[in-house]
């Protein structure tokens, strides 16, 4: 009977002993794959573990941001095609759309290092980037520079609106995001800056052209987040 005893009380004792390393594998392993509720990213100094709410939170910042610097990008060029004879004009619009490639590539990294899906409507968002930016400057120089006030005024809140929300999220390793969003949104600011100085608010129909551009914006968004 004792000799029962000892062995079941050693079977218990194995069956303790893989319990506790099979536990402490799952939590020390690097290599095992995170739980499903969870998704695991690339950061600079290593990987991140996010909640799926908040990487499906970053996915959609990710694909809004590639998308709009996309079609930011082309709007300049658009402007360009028009406006560059001009030398002065040529180098403002050049130097903002430089700007914007530079946020593009960023969010280009961004987009692999977090595992986000690109909207589909990427191709249409160049396109409809570069026709926006010729129509404004073929009104004139200054409806060039409303286009450019109402496109900033709309991303720059929305990049304002990101960083709050990532705030919220208590991870060291989301620093470079924040500091990406943060170095994007103040560019978008300053090209906002420059629309005003030259003339943005002078342009025929300022406000209807404002309000119209800026709720497109809006609606492209809305498009990219869900498409």
């Amino acid at each position: 009977m004792n000799s029962l005893v000892r062995k079941c009380t050693f079977s218990e004792s194995r069956l303790a002993l893989g319990v506790r390393s099979l536990t402490s594998a799952t939590v020390h392993n690097p290599h095992l794959a995170a739980p499903s509720y969870q998704t695991t990213v690339r950061v600079k100094n290593g990987s991140l573990t996010l909640s799926k709410s908040e990487h499906a939170k970053i996915d959609r910042f990710l694909r809004i941001n590639q998308a709009g610097e996309t079609a930011a990008v082309t709007i300049y060029r658009g402007q360009m095609a028009v406006l560059g004879r001009d030398p002065g004009l040529k180098e403002m619009l050049a130097h903002m759309r430089d700007q914007e490639a530079e946020h593009l590539r960023i969010m280009d990294r961004h987009v692999v290092d977090f595992r986000v899906r690109p909207t589909v409507l990427q191709p249409i968002a160049a396109v409809g980037g570069y026709l926006l930016g010729v129509t404004s400057a073929l009104l004139g120089v200054r409806s060039a520079m409303t286009c450019t006030e109402a496109v900033e005024t709309r991303i720059g809140g929305h990049y304002n609106d990101q960083l709050r929300e990532l705030h919220v999220m208590r991870h060291e390793g989301l620093d470079e995001l924040k500091k990406s969003i943060a170095k994007c949104r103040d560019e978008e600011l300053e090209h906002l800056d420059t629309a005003v100085e030259n003339g943005s608010q002078l342009a025929p129909l300022y406000r209807l052209q404002f309000e119209l551009i800026k709720g497109g914006c809006s609606v492209a968004i809305w498009l990219c987040d869900r498409i």
